[in-house]
């Protein structure tokens, strides 16, 4: 079940180097911002926010499909993070993955009865946060957000037992969520 809602957000700047050699590189634009939520049914709820400019002066547009959370359901995610400003479009997400020990993803729920739990790891086994579980439980009520924050480590070490980003945020976006009566 899809809505179609404004969202609190807010999106900062841009994403992470070219390579993983080259730590801080040129920057490259993030667009798009995607939460895709899979239930055990394979029933999938998709939300995304969208910069028009990606890191320039126009304010992102409004949240698009605030997705409807079961109580009692384990959802599997993924976050997906474009250039959709490039021709073709480019898939930042693969560059995450790629450069996994100088990326993290990091999830801030608020709202009562969610929980997010990275399943990924980079190549040192630290969390890198692509993938996740969403957890909803039987008593949760109302509605929520989940903050979603891409932590670049160009000279601040990642550290696997950290709950926020030490490292240089590349974009930061948050969207809304409820819970289905």
């Amino acid at each position: 079940m899809m809505m179609l809602a404004s969202a609190a957000l807010a999106l900062v700047a841009s994403a992470c180097g070219d390579s993983s050699t080259a730590p801080g590189g040129e920057n490259e634009t993030i667009s798009r911002v995607t939460l895709a939520l899979t239930s055990p049914a394979g029933a999938v709820l998709t939300t995304y926010i969208d910069d028009s400019d990606g890191n320039g002066p126009t304010a992102p547009t409004a949240q698009v499909g605030v997705p409807a959370l079961v109580k009692g359901v384990t959802y599997s995610g993924v976050v997906k993070f474009e250039n959709r400003l490039a021709s073709p479009v480019e898939n930042i997400t693969e560059e995450v993955t790629k450069e996994s020990n100088e990326h993290r993803v990091f999830y801030t729920v608020t709202g009562n009865g969610v929980t997010i739990t990275t399943t990924d790891v980079d190549t040192q086994n630290r969390p890198l946060g692509v993938r996740f579980t969403t957890a909803v439980t039987g008593t949760a009520a109302g509605n929520g957000a989940i903050r979603v924050v891409l932590c670049h480590y160009d000279s601040a070490p990642k550290v696997a037992t950290a709950t926020t980003c030490t490292g240089e945020t590349d974009i930061a976006v948050t969207f809304n969520y409820t819970i289905a009566p």
